[in-house]
């Protein structure tokens, strides 16, 4: 499985909801939107080109009526009798030839101009005749010099347009003799912009349009795109149109009289930006429902949450040391049974640390009394106090110094039955103690104190700095083969904390091996038997702490709180 990115696995529960909702919801919303905008241009870019292709349709339609027109008017005159005529007159100049040509030919070529305002002129060229005759006749070798004659081709009727000077359309009728060969030509000149003006008509600015002849030469462009997309997007040939075809929109029409080729595009960016502008238009309404998805989301992780949220809360409170379940449900989903089952839990739990607790102080309580009931006072302390003066009488006073110092030690642990006792005489006790020890060690090491007398009457358990001074021998000292050893001991008031501090200047051994000592299992009364006994007493963990560097030496720490009145409540954890 795909694990999750350490900021995302960190935050809260609700958020990873809420975002899982964002995301579920925003995600089909993209997708949909996406989706409608690319359907709405395809539909606008099908609506507009079924538009463009009406519109060229149209113009299309209406050039290809002029063009049915002017090729109906050359059939006519054409098939003229009074035009015949003038084509089988002699190859000479004479005042009959002059009159048949005002009288005949000046009125069937000059009067259609009147009724057609696109005509620049209609003229007859013919090897018959000599001389150019105003723009009506001119002799088949002028015919010869324009760009229009036709060189191979046999075809009767012939358009022609002429884009590089003049600007005009020229339609033109062949007439051929027996050897089939040309004659004369009949030749009907029109004003271009007339002929295309239906294109004109509906080429604006975001429209370009372009008209091909049967040779595929370009015989009419218009291009007012803008000027960013005039390079990229003007076409030169009919081969163009296929490879434009992936950022321009187009239609073509063809017309089978003249040959010619319509081309009608538009850049389908153009066609976009009513679909763009539209999505902006919509953007507003997006923002809200997006803003809507983020409350929903809210709100409904919030709610789903909530319990599991209190359970925490709770979980930690228990950790703290408040043991008291405050959370509740009246639910049977998940969360509900988790919390079900945390109060059950919870409850026995309680019920078991209280049942071990008084256990183990019922437990401590007979120990004591046991160990109390073993040795009789009155007889240990005679019994002391009968090898105290037999020394004496033998002039023994080391022996008369040890005796003194147990029956002090018995009587300050005895203590009379009570657990609890004064710190002079927990001092007492230790001083009491080591006096033994020094005689046991032959006094090669030096006691130091440092007592805070204010604190002398502060009320403790009994039997917790023995322990520690037997530890500091045990495990310091005795191992250590320094030539000056000392054990310090030192009572101190900061703040509102008295400390109690057993030092060495032994062996001294790793931290982690020190640590270890506060847990060590020992028969006697170890620094594992002070930590529970305060446990017990106070309801805290011992707050005992060990520093120690390998061959310098090891300290004991006890930090207890004191009353205000000099009597301690509680044992620190800080």
């Amino acid at each position: 499985m795909m694990k999750l990115p350490y900021p995302i696995k960190n935050i809260k529960y609700r958020y990873k909801l809420m975002i899982l909702c964002v995301v579920a919801g925003l995600l089909p919303t993209i997708v949909v939107s996406v989706y409608m905008q690319h359907r709405m241009m395809e539909m606008v870019a099908k609506n507009e080109v079924g538009n463009m292709e009406g519109e060229l349709q149209q113009a299309v339609y209406a050039i290809e009526n002029q063009t049915q027109i002017y090729d109906s008017l050359i059939d006519y005159l054409s098939y003229s009798g009074d035009l015949r005529e003038i084509l089988s007159l002699e190859e000479e100049l004479s005042f009959d030839t002059y009159l048949k040509y005002i009288e005949v030919a000046d009125p069937l070529l000059q009067i259609p101009q009147i009724y057609h305002k696109e005509m620049k002129s209609i003229t007859l060229y013919g090897k018959n005749i000599l001389v150019e005759h105003g723009t009506t006749l001119a002799p088949l070798e002028v015919a010869k010099e324009k760009e229009w004659y036709p060189r191979d081709e046999k075809q009767f009727i012939r358009w022609y347009v002429d884009t590089a000077r003049k600007k005009e359309v020229v339609v033109l009728r062949q007439f051929f003799d027996e050897n089939k060969e040309v004659n004369a030509i009949l030749a009907i000149t029109l004003d271009y912009n007339k002929m295309f003006e239906p294109l004109d008509n509906i080429i604006d600015t975001n429209f370009s349009g372009i008209v091909w002849n049967e040779s595929g030469q370009v015989i009419y462009s218009r291009n007012k795109i803008d000027k960013t997309y005039e390079e990229k997007d003007k076409i030169t040939s009919i081969n163009q149109i296929h490879e434009t075809n992936e950022t321009n929109a187009y239609v073509t029409v063809s017309m089978e009289e003249t040959g010619w080729s319509f081309c009608y595009y538009t850049p389908k960016e153009w066609m976009n930006e009513s679909v763009k502008h539209l999505m902006w238009e919509n953007l507003p309404i997006l923002a809200v429902c997006v803003l809507l998805l983020l409350v929903v989301s809210y709100l409904f992780s919030k709610r789903l949450v909530l319990k599991l949220e209190q359970l925490t809360q709770n979980m930690n409170q228990i950790h703290k040391g408040d043991r008291k379940v405050t959370v509740t449900t009246n639910s049977n989903d998940e969360i509900g049974v988790l919390i079900t089952s945390f109060q059950r839990m919870m409850d026995e739990i309680n019920y078991l640390i209280s049942k071990v607790y008084e256990g183990k102080i019922k437990l401590q309580r007979t120990e004591l009394k046991a160990l109390q009931a073993q040795i009789n006072p009155h007889f240990l302390y005679n019994s002391l106090s009968i090898i105290n003066w037999k020394a004496i009488e033998a002039g023994e006073m080391e022996i008369s110094k040890v005796t003194l110092a147990l029956s002090t030690y018995y009587r300050t642990s005895l203590n009379k039955g009570e657990i609890i006792t004064t710190m002079e005489n927990e001092l007492n006790n230790a001083r009491a103690y080591l006096n033994v020890q020094l005689v046991i060690h032959d006094n090669n090491f030096s006691v130091i104190e440092s007592i805070d007398e204010e604190l002398l009457q502060m009320k403790v358990p009994k039997l917790i700095l023995q322990p520690i001074i037997e530890n500091a021998i045990d495990h310091g000292i005795d191992v250590s083969e320094k030539e000056e050893k000392w054990i310090k001991i030192e009572l101190k008031k900061e703040n509102n904390i008295a400390i109690l501090s057993v030092e060495d200047n032994g062996c001294g051994m790793e931290q982690k091996k020190a640590e270890e000592i506060i847990s060590y299992c020992s028969k006697g009364y170890g620094l594992k038997n002070v930590k529970e006994r305060i446990g017990l007493i106070y309801q805290e963990e011992c707050p005992i702490t060990i520093e120690s560097k390998e061959g310098i030496g090891t300290k004991v720490i006890l930090r207890m709180k004191i009353h205000s009145e000099g009597n301690i409540y509680e044992a620190s954890t800080t």
